[in-house]
């Protein structure tokens, strides 16, 4: 092989190595757009839970007060029993209703991710999170319990934020 010979091997193999280089460096930069379109979508996903559990909050609260004005309108001084259930106070039961069922059984896992419960026995409702990217409690766990009480429409058992925002 001569000298010129050796010359254009030499270039062409530079060239493969910086054809290589090229398409790893675009690689990389492809997974890395694909890794911020998946991160985005996640708390996409996690605004509109956010959205969904306040918006079901407020229905329950709405649902409460339009019974309790009902009956004060009527002049119905039967008091309605404490240990009502909150979801059968709305026309329709919501879609991630899973219906009545302890506290320690949903804590437990018989709640799957992204329902709703009543805990009638302790007077609570409750909400397991799908999604509990930048979520904060003082316990650390991961649902929303919301206690009933004759005067008071569903209050946070303690503090809760998601996303940067107070749920109570």
């Amino acid at each position: 092989m001569t000298v010129s010979g050796r010359r254009r091997s030499a270039a062409t193999a530079q060239q493969g190595i910086k054809r290589l280089f090229e398409q790893a460096l675009l690689i990389l930069l492809l997974l890395f757009i694909v890794w911020a379109i998946l991160d985005k979508a996640r708390d996409v996903r996690g605004a509109a839970e956010l959205s969904a559990v306040q918006v079901s909050l407020g229905a329950l609260r709405t649902a409460i007060v339009v019974d309790r004005m009902g009956r004060a309108a009527k002049f119905d001084q039967s008091s309605r029993p404490v240990t009502i259930n909150p979801f059968l106070l709305l026309a329709r039961l919501p879609i991630n209703y899973a219906g009545e069922m302890a506290l320690d059984d949903a804590v437990n896992g018989a709640l799957k991710p992204g329902f709703w419960f009543f805990d009638k026995a302790q007077l609570t409702v409750g909400y397991r999170l799908g999604n509990r990217r930048l979520f904060f409690s003082t316990s650390g766990g991961a649902m929303l319990l919301f206690r009933t009480a004759e005067q008071e429409l569903l209050i946070a058992h303690e503090t809760y934020v998601w996303r940067g925002v107070a749920v109570k």
